[in-house]
C-alpha cells in the first residue's frame, strides 16, 4: 500500500470514527447476532491485505441476508477496505446496467451483491464475463434467494474461490439474544420467540412493536396473523396522516423515490417524508428509492386497503398517475424499466401472477431489429412452427423492419425471440393480400380498420418465443412491457391489436384490459390466430386508465364508487353511441340482473336505442335483443359455456350463483371464469347490434 493510500485510508477512517455513521455502524453491530461462522469466513477473506474470494449467501426472503451484508460492510470499512455495494432490486438487469451500478473496482476492493435473485438471469455473465475482469484481491460477496447453479461446481478454477453459505433461521440462543438486545422485556422473551419463531425479519419486528408498545408490567397475547398485528402497531404510530399515507405508497409502488412523494404530497413534505421511510425498520433503501421487505409490502398493503379503502383508492390512482407519466417521459432502456413499475400495479388486480411471469431478472434483454438478422428470425419462425413458414413475416420484414423488437440472452447473445409491433396509418390492399390476419381484420370492419384522419394503428401481429410457446416467461413478459409501453408512448393512438393464438388463455386478462376479439380463422401457415382489438376513439387512453384502475381496485363487477351513480333513461343522459364503455358495460349487467322485473327494465338507458310506441315495447324489443346476442353465443365452442353460464344465472329459474353451476355441474371457479367473460362479450355484441341500426 502506497503511503499516499494509506493515509487516505487513514483520513477516511478518523471521519468515519467521527461521523453520524459511525454511530449507526456501531448500533448495528451491537443489535446483531449469530451469523457467527459467515462473520469469521469473511474476515478471514478480507484480512491480511485480502485474496480473491467469493461468498455466495442464499436463503429465503426476511431470513437477515441484507442485514448481514451491512454488517460485512462495516467490516471491510473497518479494515480500510474500498466498499462497492449494488442492489439487484433497483439496478436494471443487463450486463451495461450491472456495469454501470459497480463503476471502477480498485485493487482490494469488497464487492457487495444484494437481491441478486432479481438478476439471477445474469448468473453465467457474472461468472463466466464479469469477475475474471475484476483485479486480483477483490471480494466478492453474492446475495440472494436462489443457491447458485452447479455450473460453478463444475469448473475446478472456482474450487478454491467460492464459498458457498446458505442462511436459515437464526438458532435459538441466537433468536433470544436478538429479541433480548431489541429491548424486549425478560418476561415476554418466551412469549415473542414462540409467537415469531427463529424467523430473523420477524424475530425484529414482533421485538420493534413489543419494545415500543409494552411497558414493563404489560402482557402481550399475540394474534394468528404475525405480520397484520405489527402493522397495525407501526402504523399506528406514524407521527402523521402525511406519515401513514406515505407509508401506504411505499408498500404500494415498486419503488419510492422522493420524486414520486412529491408528486403525492407536494414539494414542501416530500423529502421529510422520504427521510423517515428510509429509517423504519421493514425498509430497505437502494439507488432506485426506498422499499418495504417483500414480506411486509403484501401486509402492509392488504392491511391499508382494508382499513382505508377510500384513501387506498386515490393512493393507488396517484401512484398509478405517476407511473404512466414516467413511462410516457422515459427514454432509451428506462422505459422498459418504467413500463415494469407501472404493470407492477396491476399484482394488485384478479389475476395475481397468472399472466406476467415475474422472473425478468436480467437473462433476456431487448435489442434493435438489424437486416443481418433477417435469416435469424426466419429460421426461429420456422423451428416454432414446425419447420414451416410463419405466413406474412418476411412480407414485414421487408417492409416494416424498423418495428421489429429481438429478445436476446444476455450472457450469449443468442435469440430468444421477437416481436413485430407494426404502426401505420392504415392497411392497405397489400398487406391484405400478404398477411391473412390484415386480410381478417379489414373484412371484420367492412373494408378497413376504423382510423380517423391522422389516427394511428399499432398492431402487435407476431410474439414469438424460441420455448414457452405463448405462455408468460422473461422473454414474453418483455414483449407485452413493450406492447404496454407503446400504447401509452404512441400519439393519436386510434386502434390497436395483439395476435394471439392461444385465445383460451388469454382472453380473459384481454377482456380485463378493455379488448374484443376478432377471429382471424385459420391461416395458411396453420395457425388460428386471435386478433385482440382496442379501439381508442370510444375510450381513448386516460379513459381507459381510470377503467382499468377501478377494474384493479373493485374487479370487473364492480362500480367505482366515485361514479356509481345509475344512469336512467329519465336523466337525459347521453344516446347509445356517447355512452362510455363504463356506462354500456354497467346498462348490459343490469339487464341481466333485472330479467324478471319489467319495471325496473323500464329504467334502462338502452331502452331509448330500440323500437317502440310504449315503454312495455319497448323492454319487450330490448329483451329480444338480448336474446338474440346471448344465444349468438351458442354458435362456436369457445362461448357456448358462456351462453350456458348466462343462461342458467339469469334467464332461466331464479338461483343463485353457487346455484347455477350446481346445476350445470361446473366447479364454481369455472362457472364463474365462463360468466365473467359471457358478460364481457354480451356487452361488446349488443353494443353492436344496438349501434348499427
Amino acid at each position: 500500500m502506497s503511503d499516499t493510500f494509506a493515509a487516505c485510508v487513514e483520513s477516511v477512517g478518523d471521519e468515519r470514527q467521527r461521523s453520524f455513521g459511525s454511530h449507526l455502524a456501531r448500533s448495528r453491530k451491537r443489535v446483531f447476532v449469530g451469523r457467527q461462522d459467515e462473520l469469521a469466513l469473511f474476515r478471514a477473506v478480507v484480512g491480511d491485505g485480502g485474496r480473491a474470494a467469493v461468498l455466495y449467501l442464499h436463503g429465503p426472503g426476511g431470513v437477515g441476508k441484507s442485514t448481514l451484508l451491512r454488517r460485512l460492510a462495516d467490516e471491510a470499512v473497518d479494515r480500510g477496505r474500498h466498499v462497492i455495494e449494488v442492489d439487484g432490486r433497483t439496478t436494471e438487469p443487463s450486463p451495461a446496467s450491472f456495469r454501470a451500478a459497480v463503476g471502477t473496482v480498485p485493487e482490494g476492493s469488497v464487492l457487495l451483491i444484494d437481491t441478486f435473485e432479481r438478476c439471477q438471469g445474469l448468473e453465467e455473465w457474472l461468472r463466466e464475463r464479469f469477475l475474471p475482469t475484476l483485479p486480483h484481491d477483490t471480494t466478492v460477496v453474492v446475495a440472494g434467494r436462489e443457491a447458485p447453479s452447479t455450473d460453478w461446481y463444475i469448473d475446478p478454477a472456482w474450487d478454491e474461490t467460492l464459498h458457498v453459505l446458505p442462511l436459515g433461521d437464526l438458532a435459538h440462543d441466537d433468536a433470544l439474544d436478538l429479541i433480548r438486545v431489541r429491548g424486549v422485556p425478560s418476561r415476554l422473551h418466551a412469549t415473542v420467540a414462540s409467537f415469531a419463531g427463529r424467523h430473523p425479519l420477524a424475530l425484529s419486528l414482533t421485538a420493534a412493536v413489543v419494545s415500543r408498545r409494552m411497558s414493563s408490567s404489560m402482557d402481550w397475547t399475540p394474534t394468528p396473523d404475525i405480520v397484520g398485528t405489527l402493522l397495525r402497531h407501526l402504523v399506528g404510530s406514524t407521527p402523521s396522516p402525511l406519515h401513514r399515507h406515505a407509508l401506504e405508497v411505499c408498500a404500494h409502488a415498486m419503488t419510492t423515490t422522493e420524486d414520486l412523494l412529491r408528486s403525492v404530497f407536494g414539494d414542501e413534505h416530500a423529502a421529510k417524508l422520504f427521510d423517515w421511510l428510509r429509517g423504519l425498520p421493514f425498509v430497505e433503501s437502494g439507488p432506485g428509492g426506498v422499499f418495504p421487505h417483500d414480506v411486509v409490502r403484501e401486509a402492509l398493503d392488504s392491511d391499508l386497503r382494508w382499513r382505508d379503502c377510500a384513501g387506498y383508492q386515490k393512493m393507488h390512482r396517484r401512484v398509478c398517475g405517476y407511473a404512466i407519466e414516467q413511462v410516457r417521459s422515459a427514454s432509451g432502456p428506462s422505459v422498459l424499466m418504467a413500463a415494469r413499475a407501472a404493470n407492477y400495479l396491476l399484482r394488485h388486480g384478479p389475476f395475481e401472477m397468472a399472466y406476467h411471469s415475474w422472473r425478468g431478472n436480467g437473462e433476456v434483454y431487448e435489442a434493435p431489429y438489424r437486416p443481418q438478422d433477417w435469416s435469424a428470425v426466419v429460421e426461429m419462425a420456422q423451428q416454432v412452427q414446425g419447420g414451416k413458414p410463419l405466413h406474412g413475416l418476411e412480407y414485414w420484414l421487408d417492409r416494416r423492419p424498423e418495428t421489429f423488437r429481438l429478445y436476446r440472452n444476455s450472457t450469449t447473445g443468442a435469440l430468444l425471440g421477437f416481436l413485430a409491433h407494426l404502426e401505420c396509418d392504415r392497411f392497405t390492399a397489400e398487406d391484405a393480400a400478404a398477411d391473412p390476419v390484415v386480410a381478417a381484420l379489414k373484412g371484420h370492419y367492412g373494408g378497413d380498420v376504423p382510423t380517423p384522419t391522422g389516427g394511428v394503428l399499432r398492431l402487435a401481429r407476431y410474439l414469438v418465443q424460441a420455448e414457452g410457446g405463448e405462455r408468460p416467461s422473461p422473454t414474453f413478459d418483455l414483449m407485452r412491457l413493450t406492447v404496454l409501453a407503446d400504447w401509452l408512448r404512441t400519439d393519436r393512438l386510434a386502434w390497436s391489436g395483439q395476435v394471439l393464438s392461444d385465445r383460451e388463455f388469454w382472453e380473459r386478462e384481454m377482456s380485463f384490459l378493455g379488448h374484443g376479439t376478432v377471429d382471424a380463422g385459420r391461416t395458411p401457415d396453420g395457425r388460428s390466430p386471435t386478433v385482440f382489438v382496442k379501439d381508442w376513439r370510444t375510450l381513448p387512453v386516460e379513459a381507459w386508465l381510470e377503467t382499468l384502475s377501478r377494474r384493479v381496485l373493485f374487479g370487473t363487477g364492480a362500480m367505482d364508487p366515485d361514479t356509481a351513480a345509475p344512469l336512467t333513461a329519465s336523466d337525459g343522459g347521453p344516446a347509445g353511441e356517447e355512452l362510455t364503455e363504463q356506462q354500456w358495460d354497467t346498462a348490459v349487467r343490469a339487464l341481466f340482473r333485472a330479467w324478471n322485473h319489467a319495471d325496473v327494465l323500464a329504467a334502462n338507458p338502452l331502452l331509448r336505442l330500440v323500437p317502440g310506441e310504449t315503454p312495455g315495447e319497448r323492454v319487450q324489443a330490448l329483451r329480444q335483443h338480448l336474446l338474440y346476442v346471448v344465444q349468438s353465443l351458442r354458435g362456436d365452442l369457445t362461448t357456448a359455456k358462456y351462453h350456458d353460464a348466462l343462461t342458467a344465472t339469469y334467464l332461466g329459474r331464479q338461483t343463485t350463483q353457487r346455484g347455477a353451476a350446481a346445476r350445470l355441474k361446473t366447479p364454481f371457479s369455472t362457472y364463474r371464469r365462463h360468466l365473467d367473460h359471457g358478460l364481457a362479450e354480451a356487452v361488446t355484441r349488443l353494443r353492436r347490434q344496438l349501434t348499427s341500426q
